[in-house]
């Protein structure tokens, strides 16, 4: 037999006949990657950091010399009654009492006040309670959820009123939440949609499982060492969420080409060494080509000067590494230990129907023409890449609003409310 000649294969070669060291040797890396990582801890991106050039450097002097509070306001709105009918001042009254109760809040400022005439619209069924939290803005989100539970217990005792609370701290709060919830309902959906996508690739259980518990450690031994560099470039709150997608996606992806080619050489008559070796010599060498173009590509983030795109280009380069490494590390030395019994956990009908399974008739045939004519097929594809691409040119950037938010949110229906209560309100721009 040949001896294996490209990077890949030698790596696999090599972890073949040392499976052990590469097994233990992996799960050490996991392991100490882990570890490190709780123990340095991941320095996670402050709004100032969202900024950019001069308006960076503008709201960290905001912060670090002048610590400003959040401003919050309640509304209060009755399409029956209105803002000076007795029932409507109680309301309000309860609100600011509620609020100024919680010792976490000053300047509180409501429409039954003298000469807060502003705080009620203009067709006098809706009133407002502004206040400030206590504190720099940047620890308000921390003590806004003590504000919001006073408001809601007004709000149950008057079921008759709409009263919602709406400002920076507790609209970052609700859109922190949401963004994190979505997250968590694509992490618990990845991995049984994931599963039963494998068992219907592989008809087996043992080789669909490999990919989830290869990407499972890639993605443990990313979040460990993603907080090394946080310390230089800070990592968005939710770079786990993207780092867990990510590297189930990539992990998955490059183990099922690298198992599906071995069965497939042992389907073909290959002994299980030689199946291994050119596995490895083949789909080996396409998940490092693979790997560093993933991270090479997502490299070009780093370019865009926006700190949250940097935290996801940071995040992705190491997961799509680690994954390519174990890939071409540990995979083929499970492969080497588990040999035939890869098959082992067979699913009726589909694992036979898998091992009866010939090559496509229609990729076989697209295959056979590219590789005749691979001049003429190539500037077809560069031609079609080139169309793709046109829409860019019409592109429009433009600052994310709150229009772009989704409009079922609870806090966007509430600043929609306000927005319609008292309009065009002016926004002050600070010089530093």
């Amino acid at each position: 037999m040949q001896r294996p000649s490209n990077i890949a294969a030698r790596v696999g070669g090599w972890s073949a006949r040392h499976r052990k060291s590469a097994i233990f040797g992996w799960l050490a890396f996991v392991i100490l990657a882990f570890v490190i990582g709780s123990m340095v801890g991941t320095k996670q991106l402050k709004d100032a950091d969202q900024f950019d050039g001069e308006s960076k450097r503008a709201e960290k002097a905001l912060v670090t010399k002048f610590a400003q509070p959040s401003g919050e306001r309640v509304m209060i709105r009755s399409d029956r009654l209105a803002s000076d009918d007795p029932e409507f001042t109680a309301a309000l009254r309860e609100v600011s009492e509620a609020v100024t109760k919680t010792n976490l809040v000053d300047k509180v400022r409501s429409a039954t006040d003298d000469g807060a005439s502003d705080l009620v619209s203009a067709d006098h069924h809706t009133a407002l309670v502004d206040f400030e939290i206590r504190g720099p803005s940047t620890k308000a989100e921390d003590k806004v959820a003590e504000i919001l539970a006073a408001v809601a217990k007004v709000q149950a005792a008057h079921p008759a009123f709409r009263i919602e609370q709406f400002g920076d701290a507790s609209a970052n709060k609700s859109l922190n939440e949401s963004f994190s919830n979505d997250l968590k309902k694509a992490e618990t959906l990845s991995l049984p949609i994931t599963l039963a996508i494998l068992l219907v690739a592989f008809g087996a259980f043992v080789a669909a499982g490999i990919p989830i518990l290869l990407a499972i450690s890639s993605v443990l031994a990313t979040l460990g060492l993603v907080a090394i560099p946080s310390h230089i470039l800070p990592v968005d709150q939710n770079i786990a969420s993207v780092v867990l997608l990510i590297g189930m996606a990539v992990g998955v992806d490059y183990s099922l080409f690298y198992i599906k080619r071995y069965r497939e050489e042992r389907a073909a008559g290959h002994d299980h060494q030689s199946a291994l070796t050119i596995a490895s010599a083949t789909s080996g060498r396409a998940i490092l080509v693979s790997g560093l173009t993933v991270v090479a590509a997502m490299s070009g983030l780093f370019l865009t000067g926006s700190a949250a795109f940097t935290s996801m280009g940071t995040g992705t380069m190491l997961v799509a590494a680690v994954a390519m490494l174990g890939s071409i590390t540990v995979l083929p030395a499970v492969l080497s230990l588990l040999g035939p019994r890869v098959d082992k956990g067979r699913i009726p009908f589909v694992g036979r129907r898998l091992l009866r399974q010939r090559d496509s008739r229609l990729w076989g045939s697209v295959v056979d023409r590219v590789v005749r004519h691979p001049k003429a097929w190539g500037a077809v594809a560069t031609v079609f890449l080139v169309a793709l691409t046109i829409p860019v040119l019409g592109l429009k950037t433009g600052q994310s609003s709150v229009t772009d938010l989704p409009q079922d949110l609870p806090i966007i229906k509430t600043y929609n409310a306000l927005e319609a209560a008292f309009p065009g309100g002016t926004i002050p721009a600070q010089v530093v």
